[in-house]
């Protein structure tokens, strides 16, 4: 069960510091406590941090509880009130209710309905994370986010291929992709010649979007899946639409050759289309290469390339270009497919190194060197492994520290390592030593951020000690920090501020100058009674016992 913030607001100091008192001795899920005088003392500490639960009289000078609780909704929805109060008037209740109150007590109850409100209240946030209604929103945000997501896998899918991305009926179904992962695909790659000058990126976006629409509508009669590549380059795929089963119960592919050439000239024919209407609605010149006929999957990655290739070498003055490509296989083909291979490489190793595993970028450098066969392979992805890693060095700071064992002349020297597998291993023991040093930096950063909550425990101890001023104090969200430091000290920050209390009353407890009140007032307590409480609670004896043992 997470961490919940509660406020406590009531115009009488009495009813809210003797509440304040109760609930922090009370058997309840971990809660931090916060007071507050007035409706407004209330709303700076709700402008300041998030609040789950807030127990409020109605009846208060300036703005009563019920204005307190509209301006309660407006800045945290979620947050649920109570009204504890003395007035036991219908009319209040039905408004408390309808504005959306947790719950509604009487001051003269006693104090178990109070805690089986906070609990009730509570258990109402809990269910809510899992509920209906977040689920639905969750859903419905998804939907606004796919377009995205489905062009962004698209995009990998072209340049990393399918055996990085994976494909399969269900991933498509679940992009909500009208393409079939079991029929091949025509490929075609278009892109927008020339942009005007005047143009911002919002309004070069805004026209590819525009383009995607053109598209879209004259391509309407057959399956397709528009992919915008970069700010210039776009990609489409298509499929007859009407799926057919063989005699053998599988999908229809591409030897059903009547479909697919009907397909393919539709798609040239629109094309022309689609390029006219781009020049006259939009003013934009667009070039375009299609396939001649269908191609597998595991081949749109090498293809996209050498199609994209063919509009960036062009034919006549480069401008509203239709090119027809049969994608010719070759050496070509599998230098764009060595490419590609290196590429994933690339990116398996850089991954590696951003999440310090040093494992996995040992794996990636070792399986980037076996695809680097000749000399000049061999040195590119030495030389680009090289440059990643000292990226990161500068990145981190590794470089600068003294001490640090970064060695930066090796590392941009090839000729330094005599071989290539000694070369490799010097790649590998550097990717170490980086992961290394940025995880003892992490951990030392984290055990400076525990000794400056330590500190500022003890030197404030009389002020506000709780886990948003301490959080603010350290530049980290109080949740984080709570997480941070259980990771570091294996305990909570509240038993902590217990324990660092108890030992500094013990100290001024010895030192009989200082009464008993002075003592709970240094180290936060308002009321001698709660602190005498607190102590007997922790100690197993009251304070003035406590100095009277010590005396002796």
């Amino acid at each position: 069960m997470r961490l919940y913030r509660l406020l406590i607001v009531d115009d009488e100091p009495y009813t809210v510091d003797g509440l304040y008192e109760f609930l922090q001795e009370a058997d309840l899920p971990e809660i931090e406590m916060y007071k507050a005088y007035s409706a407004e003392e209330a709303l700076q500490r709700l402008d300041r941090a998030k609040f789950d639960l807030v127990i409020s009289d109605i009846r208060m000078p300036g703005m009563n509880g019920l204005q307190l609780q509209k301006k309660i909704k407006a800045r945290w929805p979620a947050c649920r009130v109570i009204f504890l109060t003395g007035i036991n008037d219908a009319d209040y209740v039905r408004e408390a209710l309808r504005e959306g109150s947790a719950d509604y007590l009487l001051k003269t109850e006693g104090d178990e309905p109070i805690l089986a409100a906070i609990r009730k209240a509570i258990g109402e946030l809990e269910r809510e994370l899992m509920n209906e209604r977040v689920l639905t929103m969750a859903e419905a945000r998804l939907r606004e986010a796919l377009p995205a997501l489905r062009n962004d896998w698209f995009r990998r899918l072209l340049q990393y291929g399918i055996e990085e991305n994976g494909l399969s009926q269900t991933k498509l179904d679940e992009l909500e992709c009208p393409l079939q992962a079991k029929l091949p695909v025509l490929l075609i790659v278009g892109r927008v010649d020339r942009w005007p000058t005047v143009l911002s990126a919002t309004d070069r976006s805004l026209l590819m979007y525009a383009i995607e629409n053109v598209v879209q509508e004259h391509f309407e009669p057959i399956a397709s899946q528009w992919i915008a590549v970069d700010e210039s380059y776009f990609t489409l795929l298509a499929q007859p639409r009407t799926r057919v089963e063989s005699e053998e119960g599988g999908l229809d592919g591409p030897d059903d050759s009547p479909r697919w050439e009907r397909a393919v000239r539709f798609a040239q024919g629109a094309l022309d289309t689609v390029q006219t209407a781009c020049a006259r609605l939009l003013k934009l010149s667009v070039s375009v290469v299609c396939g001649r006929e269908p191609i597998d999957w595991v081949d749109l990655t090498e293809r996209s390339s050498s199609m994209r290739n063919a509009l960036v070498v062009g034919v006549g003055d480069g401008n509203s270009m239709m090119l027809l490509n049969g994608g010719s296989a070759g050496e070509r083909a599998t230098r764009e497919r060595d490419e590609a291979a290196a590429a994933r490489r690339k990116e398996r190793f850089g991954n590696a190194l951003e999440n310090g595993d040093s494992i996995a970028a040992r794996e990636a450098l070792e399986d980037w060197f076996q695809g680097a066969e000749t000399y000049p392979l061999y040195v590119e992805a030495y030389y680009a492994a090289a440059n990643r890693l000292l990226r990161l060095a500068n990145r981190w700071g590794v470089s600068e520290r003294p001490g640090a064992g970064f060695r930066l002349e090796e590392l941009m020297n090839i000729r330094a390592h005599p071989s290539r597998e000694e070369a490799i291993l010097f790649l590998q023991e550097t990717a170490d030593r980086l992961i290394r040093d940025k995880r003892a930096t992490q951990q030392d950063r984290a055990h400076c951020i525990v000794d400056k909550v330590n500190r500022i425990i003890r030197e404030r101890m009389q002020e506000d000690v709780s886990l948003t001023a301490l959080a603010d104090a350290v530049y980290l969200n109080p949740t984080y920090l709570s997480m941070l430091y259980k990771q570091v000290t294996g305990a909570n920050i509240s038993e902590i501020i217990v324990q660092l209390r108890l030992e500094r009353a013990k100290e001024l407890l010895a030192d009989s100058r200082y009464k008993i009140h002075e003592v709970a007032a240094a180290i936060g307590f308002d009321n001698a009674g709660y602190f005498a409480r607190f102590f007997r609670k922790h100690a197993g004896v009251g304070p003035q016992e406590y100095r009277n043992q010590s005396s002796v």
